[in-house]
């Protein structure tokens, strides 16, 4: 990216965290000698195996940025919502959005769906698989996204996509029958026979994010575990000796204030380390 910040700059709308805000403390934090190597891409133009060979510790704080793939009928017509966040200027642009659908029903397909409605979309609806007790999204956000009009559908889950000449004109929904297993493992069930059909434009896929850890390459025998980077809860070290990770890429999506306080313990650990205390 042109500017620090990751999700904080590019991701959260501005009504949430202002952006002049992260800008003031990444400006303290280059007065604090920190360097920022932006429009950088790991790599490509930095290897990760020759970070290590070079630099005392590294630490990866990558995120979560990657899109799940659901499976669905029609999905790769979709739009990705982490992506329509971090263009919203150009979003109203592109084309007829008066009718837009949003799959999803955590914090972040809520911002979606405020900042759609907030664009100047006629209508916004959102599904998702959770019961409204259940939904990941706080009672907050929920009762926030209501207020601005919006209309949210619980207990429904994608199906297909509609399409005439090339352009989405709506999404058939199934009933979630259940989200969770008995173990409370990540489960859904449906009823195909219950369906619903939505009339719309354009669709925001906001079902949660991956980790990317392409960056690392086949040189770096890092150790992960489902997609993330492992490490030692007690001292964040990765199975490389002088390699740490913290944040969304041990852990999966959490919050921008889970992510700080991992950062600041983070940076106590590595303290410790380089101190030999």
């Amino acid at each position: 990216m042109e500017e620090p910040g990751g999700m904080l700059t590019y991701a959260i709308p501005n009504y949430r965290l202002p952006k002049s805000y992260v800008k003031q403390v990444a400006a303290a934090y280059e007065k604090m000698g920190i360097r920022f190597r932006l429009g950088c891409c790991l790599g490509e133009d930095i290897q990760a195996e020759d970070l290590e060979k070079e630099y005392d510790n590294v630490f990866y704080a990558t995120g979560a940025w990657k899109r799940p793939v659901l499976g669905f009928d029609g999905e790769e017509f979709t739009e990705f919502g982490l992506q329509f966040l971090m263009e919203v200027n150009q979003w109203m642009n592109k084309k007829d959005r008066r009718h837009v659908l949003v799959v999803g029903g955590g914090n972040v397909a809520m911002d979606v769906a405020i900042t759609a409605k907030r664009l100047g979309a006629a209508n916004v609806i959102m599904a998702c698989l959770e019961d409204e007790k259940h939904m990941p999204a706080s009672e907050e956000e929920v009762a926030r996204a209501r207020e601005e009009g919006i209309v949210i559908m619980n207990s429904w889950g994608p199906k297909e996509i509609l399409r005439q000449d090339g352009q989405i004109t709506g999404l058939v929904l199934k009933r979630c029958t259940q989200v969770f297993d008995g173990e409370g493992h990540f489960s859904p069930a449906y009823d195909d026979g219950d369906t619903e059909t939505l009339e719309g434009n354009s669709i925001l896929m906001a079902v949660g994010q991956k980790t990317d850890l392409s960056f690392l390459g086949e040189e770096l025998e890092l150790k992960v575990n489902r997609g993330l980077i492992s490490v030692e809860p007690d001292t964040l070290k990765t199975s490389l000796p002088k390699v740490f990770a913290v944040g969304d890429v041990t852990t999966g999506p959490k919050t921008v204030v889970a992510a700080i306080a991992d950062g600041k313990k983070a940076a106590v650990y590595v303290d410790s380390y380089m101190t030999g205390q």
